[in-house]
């Protein structure tokens, strides 16, 4: 726990919200004795924090989670969720093959994603992309033995687009763009040209009946990363999959553009693109425990 956390939980003046998201991150790092708050900090009212599941100095994979946009410390304990399967699941498909290598994934909500009106530009993508890109470098500097996986969603793979545009992504070698809001034509060529010279293998996927993704390419960051030179398409609407323990499963298809799982009024199930069962969910673990094979 950060001194910035123990001094914003000690305020006896906090807002109901605030104190609500708070006590959010404190139950995630409560739940799970492997959770690390790496940092935290509070800017005009608003919590930012950046939990680790697995130990991130000794790992042989890092992957980050980056959420897209309207995402606040509220809905962490959705993200934590995924951030702990992740880990545990790519570390079990290792084991699967013969191949056990320590993981560790980082859920990281250090940066302000905007809302639906600043989504269609680039400004809190940029701002984040250099964020994101100290924090990287910390993480390197920490462990330069890990390969380090960036798993962006939504608005936040316009964030990925960014640090390559910006020549901010030496560190990362293997990336994820699921339902993007889209990047930029500088950012398409970048990642065009990180690919060709080998410096980066990028994964893209969305779903078939996602009708939110395609409207975050109506503004400033038109390209599809699907569309890119190079980038490595895969498969969310149901069908086989890599199976976690081994062999291959049917993946059933992500409904919507929701990350996580929601259950509507009637009480039917809408899987997001990390429900366990998704296809795209499935083949994202096999390829995460194919990068943290390949570390030596």
């Amino acid at each position: 726990m950060t001194d910035e956390f123990r001094a914003a939980l000690a305020r006896t003046d906090l807002p109901v919200e605030l104190r609500h998201k708070l006590r959010a991150v404190q139950n995630v790092l409560d739940g799970d004795d492997q959770a690390t708050l790496q940092s935290f900090s509070l800017i005009n009212d608003e919590p930012y924090a950046v939990i680790s599941f697995g130990d991130v100095d000794a790992a042989d994979l890092v992957v980050y989670l980056m959420h897209g946009i309207d995402t606040r410390l509220d809905v962490l304990p959705g993200w934590a969720d995924a951030g702990q399967r992740v880990c545990a699941d790519v570390i079990r498909s290792c084991v699967a093959r013969g191949e056990p290598r320590r993981i560790a994934t980082i859920v990281w909500f250090g940066w302000d994603s905007g809302t639906h009106t600043s989504a269609l530009a680039t400004k809190h993508a940029t701002v984040g992309a250099a964020q994101l890109a100290i924090d990287i470098d910390r993480v390197a500097l920490r462990n330069p033995h890990a390969q380090i996986a960036l798993v962006t969603y939504s608005y936040s793979s316009t964030l990925l687009g960014e640090l390559f545009a910006l020549n901010i992504a030496e560190h990362v070698r293997i990336a994820f763009s699921i339902a993007s809001a889209g990047v930029t034509h500088a950012a398409s060529t970048a990642l065009a040209d990180a690919i060709a010279q080998g410096r980066l293998t990028l994964y893209a996927t969305e779903g078939a009946n996602d009708s939110i993704a395609p409207l975050g390419r109506l503004g400033a960051h038109p390209v599809d990363p699907r569309d890119i030179r190079g980038v490595i398409g895969y498969d969310c609407d149901g069908g086989e999959a890599p199976g976690v323990d081994g062999g291959i499963v049917i993946g059933i298809p992500v409904d919507g553009h929701a990350s996580q799982t929601s259950i509507d009024e009637h009480g039917s199930k809408h899987p997001g693109y990390y429900d366990e069962r998704a296809q795209g969910y499935l083949t994202l673990v096999a390829r995460l425990a194919d990068a943290a094979i390949a570390v030596r």
